[in-house]
C-alpha cells in the first residue's frame, strides 16, 4: 500500500527531485548531497530520510527520466500520423539525452537491472515498436528501421551536438533534422 504524502512532505520531494536532476545533468555522479539539498533548499537529514543512500536518489531521478520518456512515447503513439510522433518523440528524447548524456551513460546498464525501470524500458519501447511499424505501414518511414535505430539515432544527435563544429545547447536539433530526414520513406 504505497501512503500519501503530506502537501510538504511532497513539495520538498519534488524539489529535492529537481535539483538532484539538474546536479546529475551537470555534474554526472559527482553530484553530492549537500549541493543537492542547497539547491532544493532543505537540509541534508531531508534527502535521506526519503532516500537511505545516495545511489536510491540516483536511482529515483533515473526513474523519473524513464518515466518521462514513457510518457512522451505514450503522447507520441496517440498522434495521428505515426510519423509526427516520431518526430516528436525522438526530439524528446534526444534533448534529454543531450542534457544529461554522462549521467545517462553511466547509470543506465547499472540501473536497468531493477525490475520496475526494466519493465517501464520495456512499455517504452513497445509504444516504440507500435509507432515505428505504423509510420512504416503509412508510409512515411524507411522500412529498414527499428525501434533500435531510433535511440541510436537519438543518441548520435546528442553526441554530434556536443561535438560539432559549433556545440550550443540545441545544436542537437540540427543533426537530428538531418538524421530524420534520412528516415523519411521514398
Amino acid at each position: 500500500m504505497a501512503t500519501t504524502l503530506r502537501a510538504d512532505a511532497a513539495r520538498n520531494l519534488e524539489l529535492v527531485l529537481e535539483a538532484a536532476e539538474e546536479a546529475f545533468a551537470e555534474k554526472g555522479n559527482e553530484a553530492c548531497v549537500a549541493d543537492i539539498a542547497a539547491r532544493a533548499g532543505v537540509g541534508q537529514a531531508t534527502i535521506f530520510r526519503r532516500f537511505d543512500t545516495k545511489d536510491d536518489l540516483i536511482a529515483a531521478v533515473f526513474e523519473r527520466k524513464v518515466q518521462q520518456l514513457l510518457t512522451a512515447a505514450q503522447a507520441a503513439s496517440r498522434k495521428r500520423r505515426a510519423w509526427d510522433g516520431l518526430l516528436e518523440l525522438m526530439s524528446v528524447v534526444t534533448a534529454l539525452h543531450a542534457r544529461d548524456r554522462g549521467f545517462f551513460q553511466s547509470m543506465a546498464q547499472q540501473l536497468m537491472k531493477d525490475q520496475h525501470l526494466a519493465e517501464l524500458k520495456h512499455q517504452m519501447k513497445d509504444a516504440v515498436t507500435g509507432l515505428v511499424e505504423r509510420a512504416k505501414v503509412e508510409g512515411d518511414l524507411r522500412q529498414d528501421i527499428s525501434p533500435d535505430d531510433v535511440f541510436a539515432f537519438c543518441c548520435a544527435a546528442a553526441q554530434a551536438g556536443a561535438m560539432g563544429p559549433s556545440p550550443t545547447p540545441h545544436a542537437w536539433k540540427r543533426y537530428l533534422a538531418v538524421i530524420t530526414d534520412g528516415l523519411r520513406a521514398h
